[in-house]
């Protein structure tokens, strides 16, 4: 399928089932969100980061973003190897497919302000809720 995202280098591109490295993440988030969200509004992987805040790499949790230099390409953390280093999932465009990797290329990492608002809409937000892990 070709890639149809606006301000996006990979416009116009055949990749599997249509989706960029920010297409996949706005496609995560919106499914986990039930429809409610997508990540930088669709502006590709620079957006993305801008809805994010900066964290250290040792603060990194599952559903984290990191981004290549000059926000190139964008992937999440999805957990950690058995030797505690970070796993990322990201749609590579050099394996035309959704891969699971280390963070090799990955210069910088961010929490989404997206759980921000999360845990303030959360009932349950007073006893940890379900995303306690990402503000402790």
């Amino acid at each position: 399928m070709e890639v149809t995202a606006a301000g996006s280098s990979t416009t116009g591109t055949v990749r599997s089932f249509g989706l960029d490295c920010s297409g996949f993440v706005d496609w995560v988030f919106y499914n986990q969100s039930g429809g409610s969200y997508v990540i930088g509004h669709g502006g590709g992987a620079t957006m993305q980061h801008e809805y994010c805040t900066a964290i250290a790499w040792s603060d990194a949790q599952p559903g984290d973003l990191v981004f290549y230099p000059g926000d190139s390409h964008v992937g999440i953390v999805c957990g950690f190897d058995g030797n505690g280093n970070v796993l990322i999932i990201h749609c590579a465009s050099g394996y035309n497919n959704v891969v699971i990797t280390g963070k090799s290329g990955f210069t910088s990492i961010a929490r989404p302000t997206y759980y921000q608002e999360l845990l303030k809409s959360e009932p349950s937000s007073s006893t940890g809720g379900p995303y306690r892990g990402y503000y402790g």
